[in-house]
């Protein structure tokens, strides 16, 4: 199926042929690395966890026992009472009603049967879940994600005993399962049920708006999210693309503003490969487009402070993407500068980027952008001094321990294999400017003789006092010769 979406300046969004399968249950190779990190805390949505949990016992590997029926009984209930308030707030009176009117409008765009076409976004069979329970599941959980939402973009629709925005935390460790891999609903069940929403209440944002809005409220998201929205109004595009889930939107919103190309294809993650055109091609020419390369020895660069005593300075940058990192080489007396967006690491930063790494390995739609990030982090970072010098210049926002912090990156991708890096270019401009020993002696004498006001006066009094003994002997010399 091929469709096009035009607005009043060309913005055009290209939907090519679907493919399948990107909802997974997490490696165990990657899993076992750090089991809490993959696994929902409070809610479980979708079927992968909607039953007791056994995985990491049965394996002997640790991890949440007991998950499920058991410790999600409370969002059970606020799922049916968020449920109630989605069908009071419409003409549905029940979930019956409710769910025929999805289906309804599902198979209004011949773009399958609404329950296969759900089952075919997940990767194992579901054999054991039956048809009604399934859409059921579908359902309840798309409207608890949609109520939830609206309910952050907007506090009056909150009751005054709502158990999720009464505590603090609990909307930051809704947000920490809603990110997992093993823990996402099809985009088009969710879209479905907004599409209802629009109907009644036409002036709400956009889905994805709505979505990216509230994610902007955790530290590791709200740069990447606020921009994203910002280039998407840019460009004009107020629909919703097909984005396969939650994940794959966030994801996007890291990697589509930075132009990403994977060996000269179109890095873009839906099913159907959609293409953003903003139609402005003398702003596209600025943009930033890494290549992939499939060599691992060409990703390898020195740490931070190494590249600090070869005079390459490193500079907090605002850009859409925080994969957006630029070497600006200097002149004879400055080596370069290093501009790299801020990123805030704190204690859901692995779960996020866990997981974006974990489907660019499993959903072959994926390349590896997000890992590629992180392998250039983890290079610049493997000490505390690193991890210090980056946080005194504004780069890494380290909500963590300095020494949790300089681990952050390396056990990110331990065990994942890594044969497409986008970096590379940067890597050998860093590289070759460091391999310039002029810069290393001229960040000794800055550091030796220009590090505070002092020594900079004595410097120049000793080179003005050297400057007046030579031109005194000169003179001397001068005058001796003419006798």
């Amino acid at each position: 199926m091929s469709t096009n979406h035009k607005s009043k300046d060309h913005t055009t969004i290209n939907i090519g042929k679907k493919c399948k399968k990107c909802i997974f249950r997490v490696p165990n190779v990657l899993w076992r690395q750090n089991p809490e990190a993959y696994t929902p805390d409070v809610v479980s949505i979708g079927p992968f966890h909607h039953y007791p949990e056994k995985r990491g016992k049965e394996e002997g590997k640790g991890g949440k026992e007991g998950n499920g029926e058991k410790y999600f009984q409370l969002m059970e209930r606020v799922k049916a009472s968020y449920l109630n308030e989605f069908l009071t707030g419409m003409k549905y009176n029940t979930l019956e009603e409710l769910t025929t009117e999805v289906i309804k409008l599902s198979d209004q765009k011949n773009e399958g049967e609404f329950e296969q076409r759900a089952r075919d976004f997940y990767a194992e069979p579901l054999d054991h879940i039956s048809s009604e329970e399934f859409i059921k599941m579908m359902i309840v959980d798309g409207c608890f994600l949609i109520q939830l939402f609206r309910k952050c973009d907007d506090p009056k629709l909150r009751a005054f005993d709502d158990p999720v925005f009464n505590m603090d935390c609990m909307f930051h460790f809704l947000c920490h399962d809603i990110l997992l891999l093993e823990n996402q609903l099809p985009w088009f069940v969710i879209h479905s049920l907004y599409s209802l929403i629009i109907e009644t209440y036409p002036n709400q944002d956009s889905l994805s708006f709505l979505i990216l809005k509230s994610f902007s409220m955790l530290p590791s998201l709200k740069q990447s999210c606020s921009s994203y929205n910002d280039h998407l109004r840019r460009i004009n595009c107020l629909c919703d693309a097909d984005y396969l889930h939650i994940l794959d939107l966030v994801r996007k919103s890291i990697v589509i503003p930075l132009g990403t190309k994977a060996a000269g294809k179109e890095s873009m993650s839906n099913p159907e490969e959609h293409e953003v055109d903003s139609g402005n091609q003398d702003e596209r020419k600025n943009n930033v487009v890494h290549e992939a390369i499939i060599d691992p020895d060409l990703h390898q660069i020195r740490t931070a402070t190494e590249l600090s005593k070869s005079d390459i300075k490193f500079k907090m940058v605002e850009k859409e993407s925080i994969m957006d990192i630029q070497f600006e080489e200097g002149g004879c007396f400055r080596n370069g500068i290093l501009e790299i967006p801020q990123l805030n690491v704190g204690m859901s930063s692995e779960t996020l980027f866990r997981n974006l790494i974990a489907i660019e390995q499993c959903y072959h739609g994926y390349s590896n952008e997000i890992t590629s990030y992180a392998i250039f982090m983890d290079n610049l970072i493997s000490s505390k001094e690193d991890m210090e010098l980056l946080c005194k210049q504004k780069v890494i926002g380290n909500l963590m321990s300095d020494e949790d912090g300089c681990k952050f990156f390396s056990n990110l991708y331990k065990d994942i294999p890594h044969n497409k890096f986008y970096y590379v270019e940067l890597c050998k401009k860093l590289n070759d400017r460091y391999k310039l020993r002029r810069y290393t002696w001229l960040a000794l004498l800055k550091i030796e003789k220009f590090s505070n006001p002092w020594r900079v006066l004595a410097f120049v009094i000793a080179i003005i006092a050297l400057t007046l003994t030579a031109w005194s002997q000169t003179n001397l010399i001068r005058i001796n010769w003419h006798k």
